[in-house]
């Protein structure tokens, strides 16, 4: 039986998730599910995806990163399922009392991740949500308690927990090829836009604390923690420094030859972060969205260093100074079920295989891969980056988790009655 999905929230970032289910469809897993009802604030949004030549035309891209998902190609409802007629809505909870949906996929701005979900969850629907899987770790914990309370399946959209390349480096460090980890090193200071001071992916709400969170620690430290800690293993506390370097942000035309409009940034653009893991390595990520003059990035991307050897690049190095690729080595000596867990029929779309975890999840009720439990430890380490700055000391995360510590989100907790 199909898995009837609601989306809620017609975001720049569905591209990403249509193309994922198109390539699902591909792939002979399109008996798993079907889109059947759009729901955005304003009407037009969500016939800008729905059927292809019926609304406004695609939004301009949003950053200045091809690659980036929320960059993909604007696709449609119909390009999946030309033969329906996806329902429309401007009220989510008009679409989950009289919608044909099963599940839904919440694409909205991070505020209210947490409500809309709970919500769904209490009217009998599976739920889906895009990274940062909600405004605070009390939000986070909220969602879980009530994905336990009602049985639905709650999966978080981590693109980089669905990446092989991740699983492939785990494998290289579960295997000790490269012995223990002694040390993680990665970064980026700036954009390749000329302009630091632009509003992030042309997204008001994103310099907002209370409709954010924070800035680059939360929106891009999820990214990081999930990659680290499923790479390496778990992480014990943070260490950061952060800085609010634009403090007012300019927001462009589609065209970007004028400013329309210019935006309070309440949130941080760089921070600096050591970390501890629990084995007793250490680590360091730097990033800035503000950076004038040029984009700094460190080279080979997530470094690893271990008793034995190295991953730089996506290169597996041996003591002794030779070199593969991790990938490679992955797929040569890993265990065939283990590579068809990672790469279903040869996916490889991070997009197409966390909707595919979701949908298998509520076929058969095994757990998701991206849990809300696993969403919480990567949105508390995020947010032990912000509190570190605030109180000068390491964070552990353990005290991000009790509650212990949460000066910075105090009063994001109070604004939402968390």
């Amino acid at each position: 039986m199909k898995v009837r999905i609601g989306i809620i929230g017609c975001a720049r970032i569905l591209n990403a998730h249509l193309r994922g289910y198109k390539i699902l469809q591909e792939n002979g897993f399109g008996d798993l599910f079907q889109i059947t009802a759009l729901c955005a604030r304003k009407e037009e949004d969500a016939h800008r995806f729905r059927k292809r030549g019926e609304g406004p035309g695609p939004r301009p891209a949003p950053v200045d990163a091809p690659g980036d998902p929320l960059n993909a190609p604007h696709s449609f409802i119909s390009d999946l399922h030309p033969d329906s007629d996806t329902e429309v809505y401007t009220n989510y909870n008009e679409m989950l009392e009289k919608g044909k949906i099963d599940a839904v996929i919440i694409l909205t701005g991070h505020d209210n991740h947490h409500s809309i979900a709970i919500n769904a969850m209490r009217a009998g629907k599976h739920v889906s949500v895009e990274k940062p899987m909600a405004i605070s770790v009390k939000a986070a914990q909220r969602m879980c308690e009530v994905a336990d309370e009602t049985g639905q399946i709650l999966s978080i959209d981590e693109n980089v927990n669905f990446n092989p390349s991740t699983w492939a480096s785990q494998w290289v460090i579960k295997k000790g090829l490269i012995g223990d980890v002694q040390m993680l090193y990665r970064g980026v200071i700036g954009f390749r836009n000329s302009r630091p001071d632009l509003v992030a992916a042309r997204t008001p709400w994103r310099q907002s604390k209370l409709g954010a969170g924070g800035g680059v620690a939360i929106d891009l430290g999820v990214h990081l923690f999930n990659g680290v800690r499923t790479i390496c293993g778990p992480v014990k506390s943070v260490q950061a420094l952060w800085r609010t370097l634009e403090p007012v942000r300019v927001l462009m035309s589609d065209d970007d030859r004028a400013v329309v409009d210019q935006i309070e940034n309440q949130v941080d653009d760089a921070f600096f972060a050591n970390f501890e893991f629990e084995n007793g390595g250490i680590g360091h990520m730097a990033v800035s969205r503000s950076a004038w003059g040029t984009q700094i990035g460190v080279p080979g991307g997530t470094n690893i260093w271990g008793s034995r050897g190295a991953i730089s690049d996506g290169q597996l190095f041996d003591e002794d100074g030779t070199s593969e690729n991790v990938e490679d080595r992955f797929q040569r000596e890993a265990e065939p079920s283990r590579i068809s867990e990672v790469m279903p029929r040869g996916i490889t779309d991070a997009f197409a295989l966390e909707n595919l975890n979701w949908l298998q999840a509520i076929a058969n009720g095994k757990p998701v891969q991206m849990s809300g439990e696993e969403g919480t430890i990567d949105l508390a380490l995020s947010y032990a980056i912000l509190e570190s700055g605030l109180l000068g000391c390491a964070v552990t995360l353990d005290e991000m988790l009790s509650g212990e510590v949460d000066g910075y989100q105090k009063e994001i907790n109070d604004y939402y009655g968390l």
